[in-house]
Order: C-alpha cells, then structure tokens, then sequence
C-alpha cells in the first residue's frame, strides 16, 4: 500500500538572535521531531530547517526504520514532485520551510532577484552561496514584531521634522528634498527617498553614532510610560545593538508590522525588511541569499542595497496577508504567493474529529504547530502525532490527522503543478 506521508528529522540553526532555552519554539519543536535532540537551557534556538538546503538538510524516515537524507530520497523517487515540478527546478524540492524563534532583531536586509542572486553569486560566492532568488512568506505563530517596506512618505517626512537628528544622519540637503515632495505623487518621490535612505546608509560612523547618541539620549528622558511605540523601539534596538548601528534609525523609514498568529508578510525580492520578534512559520525559494545592512555584525553589502530596493511607499495594512479560506475545507486558509516555488497552507483539526489533509499536485512539508493525536501515513496504520512534528508528503498523498482533546493545526509549506 502506497504510504501518504513520511516523518522527518530536521536541523535546528543556533543563531545569537534566538529565544533561548525551553523559551524558544525552534527547541519545543525539535525536541519532539528528533529524539536525539538535547535542549540547552542556556542556548539559544533560532531556526528549525525542513528541507533539503545543503546548510542544514533534513532526512526522511522509511517504512522500514532507516533513513536517509530527503533530497536523495526524491532524486530517485521522482514522482513524489510530479513531472511538471521536477522538470521545472531540476529534481529538487523547490522550497525550503523554517520556523523561527526571535528574541533579538534580525538584520536590516533584502533578497535578491534571480538576476542579481546570479549576478552576486558569481562575484563574491563566499558571500553569496548560491545562485537563487529568495522570495519569502512568514506566518505568525505567536503575537509577532517585523519591519517591511518603506513607509508612506508622508511619514517619513514627519519623522525627520520630529526627530532632527534622523534628518542630520540622512543629511540636511536629502532630507528637505524629501520633505519638499511629500504629499505628491508617489513616483515624484522615489528618487528623493533613495537618496534619503542611500544618505543614511552610506553616512560616516561618526555622525550616525553621534546622532544616534543624541536621540537616544533625548527619548530617554521621556517616561516610558509617555514614550511612543517608535520611540521605545529605538531603545530597545539601540540596547541590542550598542555603539551607534545605522540600523537603529530604519525604524523611521521601513514600517514596523505587528501580527496576530495566523496574519502574514510576504516578502518579495528587492524589499527592505527586519524581524523583531516572535515566532513564526516561514517559507522561500531554496536559498540562503541575504543582502544586508544594518542591526547586524555580519557582512553588509550597503552598495547593493541600496541599488536593489524597489522604493514602493505604502502603509503598514499594506504589508499584511490574511490568506484566503478553502471553500471546499473551510478549516483550511491558504497563503498564495505569486512565486512558483511554493504556497503555505494553515489547517486545523477539531478536537476529537479526523480529517485527510488536502490533497495537492506536488510536493508537502508539514508540521503540527499546536496539538496532538494521530497520522495515519499509512491508511489503516494510526501512529501518534505530536506538535513539533514534521512530515514529508508526496504529490497526491493525502494523510488522515486525528485530533485527541484538544484541536490540531498543521501549516503546511506546498509547491502545486500548474
């Protein structure tokens, strides 16, 4: 009998940025996925990679208890993609599916266009370690903080008449050109906001320092309790990232997001962003090409960023994904992207009922992210699920969940032949 779905281990990543300890929901899940796991309560735990990306590969457990590493699994089990699919992105999975657990602010970055990921790949490949573009959708899993896109700039404007000392780490003359045409049309605009935000980035350590340091230093003297959301963020940000990082007076720029779990952010190629904190679900193009610039001790690529960027305006609603109810599985919401790679899919499971996940024309990562029951990855053949866990399933598979007294929901990371 054909087996629906496969359990897989997957690789945890021990970024400096993530919740630490039991704390983290990388640890919680990885703990319950791969019984060889040890949890460090000391630790922190950022990343959860499911997938075959060469950094961090998962494996797949077969019906007869060995395993073996997922990508060599589907190069010889190749319908598990389905033609289309595999013709397409050269017998490899084309996705690769985290969760992240942020304690402390991710860099200010941007992914690279399939062009430019080519284009940075051949330059500097110890940088950049492939050739792919990165588009990417993260779902909040908890109450959940990020940074993406550039502000209306009628915003922008006002931050640098409140705070003069952004406009002084901009640049006088870039950011009265800003200021000049804001509340006009938006196309007026683009080229004064890149060199308002080139000005920023590019500007002497010295003045960025300086500027930040008086800024800091006046917001500091409002009561907490009176400051504004921008303005504690700047603390928080300026005390994770002591010592006058330009990344501290994005905030001013970029929007900053707060989701509710189960509301998304999909960001596309060439667009500014940052998480902050929370946990969350996410998804992309096989790649790990970051271009980045600021709250951040890794390698920036200011250059580069600051030609990338699209420069779209618009608000934060803007920014913010709800997915789109299945009216055949009402229980299910589906996050299309407009990327052939992948689409996400959130489904949930009532307590004490059973469902088969829905079927699709290619490939399936699944994890449970809240309850427990059982999966029957083989029909007839119940076996128990736990949140945490993770299974591979091929095109067209469909496996029961059963939900025990409390419900289930899964996220699942899928690409469809089209």
């Amino acid at each position: 009998m054909a087996q629906a779905a496969y359990r897989l281990v997957c690789k945890v990543q021990q970024y400096d940025w993530g919740k630490v300890g039991k704390d983290s929901t990388v640890a919680q899940f990885a703990a319950s996925g791969d019984a060889s796991f040890k949890l460090d309560e000391a630790s922190p735990y950022a990343e959860l990679w499911m997938g075959t990306h060469p950094k961090a590969p998962s494996s797949i457990t077969l019906a007869d208890g060995l395993s073996m590493p997922l990508a060599d699994w589907i190069k010889g089990n190749r319908w598990a993609l389905t033609d289309p699919i595999a013709d397409k992105f050269s017998d490899k999975l084309p996705f690769l599916f985290k969760v992240l657990s942020i304690n402390k602010a991710l860099s200010i970055q941007a992914h690279p266009n399939k062009a430019l990921a080519e284009e940075l790949h051949a330059k500097d490949p110890a940088h950049y370690a492939d050739d792919n573009h990165k588009p990417e959708m993260a779902i909040a899993l908890t109450p959940f903080e990020g940074m993406c896109g550039f502000r209306p700039v009628d915003d922008i404007a006002k931050h640098m008449t409140a705070y003069p000392e952004f406009a002084a780490a901009v640049g006088q003359q870039q950011a009265q050109a800003l200021i000049e045409v804001a509340g006009g049309a938006e196309a007026d605009a683009k080229g004064p906001l890149k060199q308002c935000f080139a000005g920023l980035m590019t500007q002497g350590a010295a003045v960025v320092k300086e500027q930040l340091a008086a800024l800091v230093a006046r917001v500091e003297q409002i009561s907490a309790d009176k400051q504004t959301p921008l303005e504690a963020l700047l603390i928080r940000l300026n005390t994770q990232y002591p010592g006058g990082d330009v990344g501290c007076f994005c905030i001013f720029f970029l929007n900053v997001v707060n989701l509710v779990p189960g509301e998304a952010l999909f960001l596309g190629p060439n667009e500014p962003h940052a998480y902050l904190f929370g946990d969350c679900v996410e998804c992309m193009a096989t790649s790990d090409n970051v271009v980045r610039a600021g709250l951040t001790p890794k390698f920036k690529d200011v250059d580069y960023l600051v030609e990338m960027l699209t420069y779209r305006a618009e608000g934060a609603e803007e920014q913010v994904e709800r997915g789109v109810v299945d009216k055949d599985t009402p229980t299910r919401t589906v996050y299309r992207t407009p990327v052939p790679e992948f689409d996400i899919a959130r489904m949930s499971v009532p307590a004490g009922s059973s469902t088969a996940l829905t079927a699709v024309a290619g490939p399936s990562i699944v994890i449970v992210t809240a309850g427990s029951g059982t999966a029957e990855l083989i029909q007839g053949s119940p076996e128990p699920l736990t949140t945490g866990q993770v299974l591979f399933v091929p095109a067209g598979g469909q496996p029961t969940v059963a939900a025990g007294e409390a419900e289930v929901v899964v996220h699942v990371a899928f690409a469809e032949a089209s």
